[in-house]
């Protein structure tokens, strides 16, 4: 598996995300978030592009 933003690949020992636990983890801000809104449920995105995209959130949130 490969992330979708950035295609690095899946480590067994990485935290990586998934539309399940975003949308049970993150608010709606991150949810409406255009990468969040492509992903499909069998995708998965590498923590750096999930902190990236939370960060843009956070800097639209001031």
């Amino acid at each position: 598996m490969d992330c979708v933003v950035c295609n690095k690949r899946k480590k067994d020992f990485e935290v990586w995300s998934n539309k399940i636990v975003i949308a049970a983890t993150y608010d709606s801000k991150v949810q409406d978030h255009n990468v969040i809104r492509k992903l499909s449920e069998h995708e998965i995105i590498c923590h750096d592009c999930m902190q990236k995209i939370l960060d843009e959130v956070d800097e639209t949130r001031v």
